[in-house]
């Protein structure tokens, strides 16, 4: 099932469809304002709600920590890697939205 561009599932499938695709799973992290990059400008503000709603999940699909970078201190987030196969349906709903395949259970297979 595709998810409507503008909608805030579109948005949470955006975030962790990017996390997964740079490999941003446990230890590797992504600093938080780069989040919305490659969204479309106009529903960039859904970005920060959507990433908000999947900090406040229970169990929490995303790991949010603070981390030391040349210019202070920043928010950087990662995938939990226990909660993988949950997220599948709403990267899914996301990729097909995006006209891009979808994954199979595994999390490796492409389906077309």
């Amino acid at each position: 099932m595709a998810f409507k561009l503008g909608s805030m599932k579109h948005a949470k499938g955006f975030i962790l469809n990017k996390l997964f695709e740079d490999r941003r799973i446990g230890e590797t992290h992504l600093p938080v304002q780069l989040l919305g990059q490659g969204y479309p400008p106009q529903y960039r503000h859904l970005i920060t709600a959507a990433f908000e709603g999947l900090k406040r999940e229970n169990p929490s699909l995303i790991h949010v920590q603070n981390k030391r970078t040349f210019r202070g201190t920043s928010a950087h987030v990662s995938l939990v890697p226990s909660r993988l196969k949950k997220i599948r349906g709403l990267m899914n709903g996301y990729r097909e939205a995006a006209h891009l395949s979808r994954y199979g259970q595994d999390m490796k297979t492409l389906l077309h």
